[in-house]
C-alpha cells in the first residue's frame, strides 16, 4: 500500500492536452472587441422619441444576450489567467515546451521544438556550451511538462488517479 495514490499518466496527459488545445480558440474569442460588432451603437435616424414610454421586449432580450456574452468572456478570461498562472509555476524548459506547443498562433512540432529549444552546460574546461535537445528528449520532457502542468493547474484538478 502506497502513501499517495498512483496517477494515471495517460489520462492525465489527455486531459491536459484537451484543456491546452482550447487555449488559442479561447484567446481568439476573448480578443474580439464587442463594441465593433455591437449593432446598438450604430447611428440610427428616427422620428420616434429618444426614451420609450414602456420597456420593449427586444431590448430586454438584447440585454440578456449581451449579459450572457460577457459572462462567457469573463469565464474565458478567468480560465486563460489560470492556465497562464499554472504555466508560470513550471520550470523554464517546461514553460518553453508548453508555450510553443499550445499557447502560440503557429504551434511547433516536436522537430521544430528540438531545433528551437537550447540548453547550456559547462564543459570540462569551464566553458559554457550550447546544445540542442534530441527529439526523444523533447518527447520525454513534453510528457513530464504535461504532468507537471496537471499538478500546478488549480492544485491538481486535472490529475486522474488509477482505480
Amino acid at each position: 500500500m502506497s502513501l499517495f495514490p498512483e496517477i494515471d499518466e495517460n489520462k492525465t496527459r489527455d486531459r491536459v492536452r484537451e484543456l491546452l488545445n482550447d487555449y488559442m480558440p479561447m484567446k481568439r474569442r476573448v480578443s474580439f472587441n464587442d463594441s465593433v460588432y455591437d449593432l446598438t451603437q450604430a447611428i440610427q435616424y428616427s422620428d420616434m422619441p429618444k426614451s420609450p414610454s414602456s420597456r420593449n421586449g427586444t431590448e430586454h432580450k438584447t440585454a440578456m444576450m449581451f449579459r450572457g456574452i460577457t459572462k462567457q468572456h469573463q469565464n474565458y478570461h478567468r480560465k486563460l489567467a489560470e492556465i497562464d498562472y499554472a504555466i508560470d509555476q513550471l520550470p523554464d524548459i517546461y514553460q518553453q515546451i508548453l508555450k510553443k506547443s499550445y499557447c502560440v498562433k503557429n504551434t511547433c512540432t516536436i522537430n521544430e521544438l528540438a531545433a528551437s529549444i537550447t540548453g547550456y552546460r559547462i564543459n570540462a574546461y569551464g566553458q559554457k556550451e550550447e546544445f540542442h535537445y534530441s527529439i526523444k528528449n523533447i518527447e520525454r520532457l513534453k510528457a513530464q511538462a504535461l504532468i507537471a502542468f496537471a499538478e500546478a493547474y488549480k492544485r491538481g484538478e486535472l490529475i486522474s488517479l488509477k482505480n
